[in-house]
C-alpha cells in the first residue's frame, strides 16, 4: 500500500496524517547519525512502518485502554497509536538515545502517551489490558516480560515475521496459551500473533 492507500485503509484525518508526516520526518533526520530504523526501510516508510503498525488497531477496539508497548525503539508502534487516539499508551525502551527522541516527538505533538527509558523487568508493575511488540524477541521472551505486567484478561498482540510458527512451538514448551495468527496487511509473510489467557507452566 502507499500513502493514500494507507490514510484510507484507517480513515486517517488531516490532523493525524499531518502529525504521523512530522513523525516521520523527525524518523528520517534521526536516523541519519543514530539507528532507530533499518535505512532499507525509510524508502517506503508508510507501508513497512505505518501501515504495520497501525494494523494492531484493529484489534484493539477501546481507545482507553492500557496499551504496554515493550521495545518501542523509535516509537513504534506506541507513538503511531496515540496518534490515532488511543489515550493510555506507555512505551519502553533500555536505549536512552531511543527514548529521548521520543520524548521530543510526544512533546512536539503534545500526545498523551507516556516513554520511560528502563528495561522491562524494572518498570514498576502495573497491570496492562494489551502488551504490543515488534522486532524485540522471540516470544518465550516475549511472554516473560509479559507476565510481569499482566493479569488474566491481558491481551498480547505481537507483530512476528516468519519464524512464527517455530517459536510458538518453542514457547509451548514453557508455556500455556490460547493464540490467533491474523496475516499481516504489511508484510507477506508475516502475521499479528495474538495471544490470551497465558501462564507459566
Amino acid at each position: 500500500m502507499n500513502k493514500e492507500d494507507v490514510i484510507l485503509y484507517f480513515n486517517l484525518s488531516k490532523n493525524q496524517v499531518e502529525k504521523i508526516e512530522f513523525f516521520i520526518s523527525q524518523i528520517i533526520n534521526y536516523n541519519k547519525h543514530t539507528n532507530l530504523v533499518g535505512k532499507s526501510t525509510i524508502e517506503n516508510i508508510w507501508e513497512r512502518h505505518v501501515l504495520d503498525c497501525l494494523q494492531l488497531s484493529k484489534h484493539i477496539n477501546e481507545k482507553k485502554l492500557k496499551i504496554f508497548d515493550i521495545g518501542t525503539g523509535a516509537g513504534l508502534p506506541g507513538v503511531l497509536l496515540s496518534i490515532i487516539g488511543y489515550k493510555n499508551v506507555l512505551m519502553v525502551d533500555s536505549v536512552k538515545k531511543k527514548t529521548d527522541f521520543i520524548k521530543g516527538v510526544v512533546k512536539e505533538l503534545t500526545l498523551s502517551a507516556r516513554v520511560q527509558n528502563k528495561r522491562i523487568e524494572k518498570v514498576k508493575r502495573v497491570k496492562q489490558d494489551i502488551i504490543v511488540s515488534r522486532a524485540l524477541a522471540p516470544l518465550s521472551k516475549l511472554l516473560t516480560y509479559a507476565l510481569l505486567h499482566s493479569e488474566k484478561n491481558t491481551t498480547l498482540l505481537f507483530l512476528k515475521g516468519r519464524s512464527v510458527n517455530n517459536e510458538i512451538e518453542i514457547a509451548m514448551k514453557n508455556f500455556d496459551f490460547d493464540f490467533k495468527k491474523f496475516e499481516s496487511v504489511s508484510s507477506g509473510d508475516g502475521c499479528i500473533l495474538q495471544i490470551n489467557n497465558f501462564i507459566k507452566k
